[in-house]
């Protein structure tokens, strides 16, 4: 049987004592303040009327129509299959990295889980 580490109580749950320390001499909370505007800047850009949500229905369309050879339901445009594909996909990917630059952000305040207890999100 191993000895707990110690923790200590606040108002918001035990924590870590140990880990608590550490961030309170080195962790910059307004990093979570900058996360929260990267935030703000992905879900206005997934919001935008003629943005990926748009994209992603016209990329369904015209594959449809190349893979299942249904008709036509969308017209062309300027841009070629493939090239909306890419930028879609591009687009998402600096979702994914502007997602994990928020996880990088919050995950050191991980380390204030005192040993033996369940995680914050209940698992």
């Amino acid at each position: 049987m191993s000895a707990r580490a110690a923790v200590t109580t606040t108002p918001y749950g035990e924590v870590d004592a140990a880990a608590l320390e550490t961030l309170q001499s080195g962790y910059d909370t307004t990093r979570m303040l900058a996360a929260v505007s990267r935030l703000d800047a992905v879900r206005i850009s997934l919001y935008d009327p003629q943005g990926l949500r748009d994209d992603l229905l016209r990329l369904h369309s015209i594959a449809h129509m190349l893979v299942n050879g249904a008709g036509l339901t969308v017209g062309s445009q300027d841009r070629s299959f493939v090239d909306l594909l890419s930028d879609v996909i591009d687009q998402i990917d600096q979702y994914v990295a502007d997602l994990l630059v928020i996880r990088d952000v919050l995950q050191p305040l991980e380390a204030l889980r005192p040993d033996g207890m369940e995680c914050f999100d209940g698992r």
